[in-house]
């Protein structure tokens, strides 16, 4: 008997969360959400770039592209 009322409650609250807006727009909205936060904080990570790491620099005449 709880099982059948937990899957009642279950679907009322499917109906009731796409009732006045389409799951595709949930989904939509989502995708943004998440875009934008992966976004935001690739751009933190390599801001705050370890400085330890050895990076090539260019030098005068050269460019800055390391040797193969």
């Amino acid at each position: 008997m709880r099982r059948l009322a937990f899957e009642i409650v279950i679907i009322a609250a499917v109906i009731f969360l796409g009732w006045n807006k389409p799951f595709k727009d949930w989904t939509a909205q989502a995708s943004t959400t998440i875009t934008s936060t992966l976004d935001g904080l690739g751009g933190a990570l390599q801001k705050d770039q370890d400085q330890s790491v050895r990076r090539y620099e260019a030098r005068p005449g050269r460019s800055a592209t390391p040797p193969r």
